[in-house]
């Protein structure tokens, strides 16, 4: 292994560990959020985070399917955010609704 190779592979792990690093605190943000959408955000972190280490793990080990997996993880990523957001959407309007007819009960 050359020089260049074993920069390149230090490089990688260095960044993996960082990577590694920011899941672990988006996943204590997704836990402790204070609101729903911290925890939405940090869940969406969570998605891309994920991405971005199984690509640098296909460019560690030279591996071109783990690119195509981790494409595939991204649209599932993407879809599942969307549900979760328009979920919470709902939720969010119902309990206006409700706040609503409370109050104007109230009177």
């Amino acid at each position: 292994m050359s020089g260049i190779e074993s920069l390149k592979e230090s490089f990688l792990t260095i960044i993996m560990f960082i990577y590694a690093v920011l899941l672990v605190m988006a996943l204590i943000r997704a836990v402790l959020g204070p609101r729903i959408a911290d925890r939405l955000m940090a869940i969406n972190m969570i998605g891309t985070l994920g991405i971005i280490l199984m690509a640098t793990v296909a460019v560690k080990l030279n591996e071109d399917y783990l690119l195509d997996i981790s494409i595939i993880y991204a649209m599932i990523s993407f879809i599942s955010v969307v549900i979760l957001t328009k979920v919470y959407m709902g939720v969010h309007k119902e309990n206006e609704l409700k706040k609503h007819k409370y109050e104007t009960e109230k009177k």
